[in-house]
């Protein structure tokens, strides 16, 4: 059978190598599932203006809280709590409106 092009092969190396098969397609389609998202998040920071951006990266992406971030700011902690509610409505839509449901 060799001769012909053709190997020997046992059904548990041709099984693993089916598997490894299966697990590259299922992780390539992951990883462009989370580039298309990136790629909207980034979107969606962008159409913020940047106080509302700022406020989303540190708080949101928990570099600090909402009372650090005012009082680095000198603002106050309720007022900020509001807009971080605001920033968060905002980017809700955003993502609904490109049928992301979040």
């Amino acid at each position: 059978m060799e001769e012909r092009g053709y190997r020997e092969e046992s059904y548990e190396e041709w099984k693993e190598n089916d598997m490894r098969t299966e697990l590259l397609a299922e992780s390539v389609e992951e990883l462009i599932e989370k580039k298309v998202l990136l790629d909207v998040l980034q979107e969606a920071l962008e159409s913020l203006i940047p106080e509302e951006k700022e406020l989303a990266v540190k708080v949101f992406g928990e570099e600090v809280s909402v009372y650090e971030f005012a009082r680095i700011n000198g603002g106050n902690r309720r007022t900020l709590d509001f807009r971080k509610n605001k920033v968060l409505e905002k980017l809700r839509h955003f993502f609904r409106e490109r049928g992301i449901d979040v």
